[in-house]
């Protein structure tokens, strides 16, 4: 049961440390209270913290405790205090560098005690989630444990009070003030645990956004069937401040209907969220809006959301939101990259991103040798990439799976700098013995600059179109002819390719310098109108749409 007070009446603590050398081990030259501070591994805390604190004492008021009542445990862990406060005290010890602490609160002496023993364990620290009903969200205040050092500034969010770095331990009395005036106690203690956040009478946090879908702001030209649209939310648009302690379900809803969304990437503690979702028809001048909403404690109602989102011919889908370790394929079919020598970059189109060096790193996708990969210039395929270059002076590949397949990169020369995706067909030259394969390029020789920048190939049976952000700009290609034979047994690998692959001396390996994103693949031609909104969407200069707080 929570029980309110005003503040005015509120009990009074003193701050008197009130101590005294409790004669007879003082005259004895014993210690009042001694042990030992240690881990829960049973490894001696050399030097820690270690203080005695009376159960007068509040650090509300701003004072501090008695230097006799502070001290540091030696080298193997012992502590000792040849007087501690008399009505009782608190034992408090911290780690510094690992932050672990003990706290041990309704310790007495008495004048017939000869050596208070009393061993610590440090632990990590726990949390308190606190239901804070009557006041609303924003406001201020703290919360501190009277006999202990404990003192929180906190803020009511989401209904709730949340308490970070509290020692294990059953706090009591645990006690709320608002800088208004009023206060929140607890009739019996707080049962802190390690590692955890024990919940008092704590609210389950629902909240909402709507997403209006004006295309008219985008232009949208036809309407486009199971789009994948992404939109994200950061602190900007709402304070998710205690939302890392919660478990629940993010869901959305179109025109009444619940639709697949993934959450490529989430921090809870930093507030950022990127969101996918399929859109069954986003629609030529629609006013729609989605609803989004988080509900704790709750389980999605839509069995593998997240993979259904890609499942409009997609045959992969490569966010980059998993860190540089790990490379997962969002279409559901388990085309995995294997990363090496990659960070993570300090910017991203959506979540996160990854960084190659320019002479290190890249991504392998295992499985792509043969099958959907395995394409001809001339079969139906669209692929869309996000990157932003560092340095212009030198050819840097994107993706490609091999030198004599397919591949798209960046074409650094004396003469001309360009975007450049180049194909190998089955097309033969000649009749004799020096037949040569045909080679098939799409240029772009716009001017090139160090920006996000958007590229598109699709291609059909008529051949390729490359798009640069929203704009075509290569559909008839250059056709020479390679002697070079048509290799079609390569994996399919981002940020590196090595030509010839064959040679051991000779071989020139080409590898990206700077942040490549959101690299999606599918099976089918996309219509420019497609190309157009997913460059609007995912653009983070135009973030389209915007997600709106439900209040």
């Amino acid at each position: 049961m929570i029980a309110w007070i005003a503040l005015a009446s509120l009990f009074v603590l003193a701050c008197s440390d009130g101590r005294t050398s409790l004669g007879n081990s003082a005259e004895s030259g014993n210690p009042e209270i001694a042990g030992t501070i240690r881990f829960e591994d049973g490894s001696l805390a050399a030097y820690a913290r270690v203080a005695v604190v009376p159960a007068s004492f509040s650090a509300v008021g701003g004072d501090e405790l008695d230097s006799v009542f502070v001290g540091v445990s030696d080298s193997l862990g012992h502590y000792s205090f040849d007087s501690v406060p008399e009505g009782g005290f608190s034992l408090e010890a911290m780690d510094e560098s690992t932050g672990r602490q003990f706290l041990k609160l309704g310790l007495f002496a008495t004048p017939d005690t000869t050596t208070l023993d009393v061993d610590a364990v440090l632990e990590d620290l726990g949390g308190v989630r606190l239901g804070a009903h009557g006041f609303e969200d924003g406001t201020t205040g703290y919360v501190y444990v009277p006999g202990t050092t404990i003192l929180r500034p906190v803020t009511v969010k989401m209904g709730n009070i949340f308490v970070d770095s509290l020692p294990a331990d059953s706090l009591y009395p645990f006690v709320f003030i608002s800088d208004d005036g009023y206060a929140l106690s607890l009739e019996k203690g707080v049962e802190v645990v390690s590692d955890s956040t024990v919940q008092v009478d704590a609210k389950k946090v629902s909240f909402g956004f709507k997403v209006p879908l004006n295309t008219a702001q985008i232009g949208l030209s036809e309407d486009l069937l199971h789009f994948p649209l992404t939109f994200y939310l950061d602190s900007a648009d709402y304070d998710f401040n205690g939302m890392d302690r919660l478990e629940g379900t993010w869901s959305a809803m179109l025109c009444g209907d619940t639709i697949p969304l993934d959450v490529s990437f989430a921090d809870p503690a930093a507030g950022k969220f990127t969101f996918w979702a399929r859109i069954p028809k986003l629609r030529v001048n629609s006013k729609d809006t989605l609803y989004l909403s988080f509900a704790e404690g709750a389980e999605s109602s839509f069995a593998d959301s997240a993979k259904a989102v890609f499942k409009n011919e997609f045959i992969a889908v490569w966010h980059f939101d998993e860190g540089a370790e790990t490379v997962n394929d969002a279409s559901g079919n388990l085309y995995n990259g294997i990363p090496e020598s990659l960070t993570v970059a300090d910017e991203a189109i959506a979540g996160s991103a990854l960084h190659y060096g320019g002479t290190f790193g890249s991504v392998t996708i295992p499985g792509t040798a043969s099958g959907e990969f395995d394409v001809s210039v001339k079969d139906s395929m669209t692929f869309s990439v996000w990157v932003k270059m560092e340095g212009n002076e030198l050819s840097r590949v994107i993706f490609g799976k091999g030198a004599t397949q397919y591949h798209l990169m960046y074409l650094a020369g004396s003469d001309q700098k360009s975007w450049l995706y180049e194909a190998y067909t089955d097309e033969i030259f000649g009749t004799d013995s020096t037949t040569q394969s045909a080679r098939y390029w799409y240029r772009d020789s716009s001017a090139l600059s160090d920006v996000w920048t958007f590229l598109t190939v699709v291609q059909d049976s008529s051949g390729a179109k490359m798009y640069v952000n929203d704009s075509l700009v290569s559909s008839t290609p250059a056709i020479g002819t390679s002697s070079d034979v048509r290799e079609t047994d390569s994996l399919f690998i981002i940020g590196k390719l090595i030509y010839p692959r064959d040679s051991e001396t000779n071989s020139v390996t080409h590898f990206f310098n700077g942040v490549i994103d959101e690299l999606h693949v599918s099976r089918v031609s996309r219509s420019e109108t497609w190309i157009k909104a997913s460059y609007a969407n995912q653009n983070p200069a135009v973030r389209w749409p915007i997600p709106q707080a439900i209040r």
